[in-house]
């Protein structure tokens, strides 16, 4: 009786002791299993703030990139030494290229060619042709840039033959295809801006490139003849031909900015 009573204890015990492993055994696993979830989730925390702040400095470089590349502007005008300082002046009728200075009715072709203005050379192949007295040599044009022009013309105002070389000048044009206007896109401001800096570092006038007509108005209003298409006028008589010479300016006239300005000379 002792016996089977000893035994019947012995199976109650195990059994006890099989459950407490069992729960015990379920706590740890629901504890390692709540703490890898911890790990887990505190893990994705800090990736996803890792992102966001990723995500912030690279927007704050694109806002100062953006904020860094501001738009060109117009360099400062720089009177070249020897071009009077008056827009409109008939007894110093001159233009500028690389800081040097011709005079109108005085500089020749050759002196031109001398002093580096880069002539077509097709052009070129015609200075050795003669000019009749009184005539005018046709046109030679120099490419500035890829919006920027001059072009000129040479006069034979003595009674016998010359080559065209030998002319001085009696016509200069200066021709900008586009000024900045509202209407375009940024992009083609932007690079009109920089041709016609390009442009100023090489050909001056007594006046800026970028002149606006009220400025030319207020500098010079003494003679001037406007009409409605943009164009201002000073112009005086020739003593020796018929006809006059002078100032011809020509501004957009959206904007009000000079596009070309010519330049004449007759004795």
């Amino acid at each position: 009786m002792k016996k089977q009573l000893l035994a019947i204890a012995l199976v109650a015990m195990m059994g006890l002791t099989a459950c407490g492993e069992s729960e015990s055994s379920k706590k740890e696993k629901s504890d390692k299993k709540e703490a890898e979830t911890t790990t887990v989730a505190e893990t994705t925390e800090e990736k996803t703030t890792e992102t966001e702040e990723e995500t912030t400095t690279e927007a704050s470089s694109e806002e100062e990139t953006t904020t860094s590349a501001a738009a060109p502007e117009y360099d400062e005008f720089k009177l070249v030494d020897g071009l009077g300082d008056k827009y409109v002046d008939f007894d110093n009728r001159a233009f500028a290229y690389d800081g040097k200075v011709y005079k109108l009715g005085e500089a020749t072709l050759q002196d031109l060619i001398d002093g580096g203005i880069p002539f077509d050379k097709n052009d070129l192949n015609n200075i050795d042709n003669n000019v009749n007295s009184n005539y005018e040599t046709s046109t030679y044009t120099v490419q500035i840039n890829d919006y920027t022009s001059l072009q000129f013309q040479f006069i034979n105002a003595t009674d016998e033959g010359k080559k065209e070389k030998e002319c001085p000048v009696s016509y200069v044009r200066w021709a900008t295809i586009y000024t900045p206007h509202a209407d375009y896109s940024e992009s083609i401001n932007n690079e009109t801006i920089a041709n016609l800096n390009d442009c100023a570092k090489h050909v001056g006038f007594s006046f800026p490139l970028t002149l606006k007509k009220d400025e030319l108005l207020e500098k010079a209003p003494d003679g001037a003849e406007a009409d409605d298409y943009g164009n201002v006028e000073y112009k005086i008589k020739s003593e020796r031909y018929l006809g006059t010479s002078g100032y011809r300016f020509t501004f957009d006239t959206d904007s009000d900015q000079m596009r070309y300005v010519s330049i004449t000379w007759m004795p």
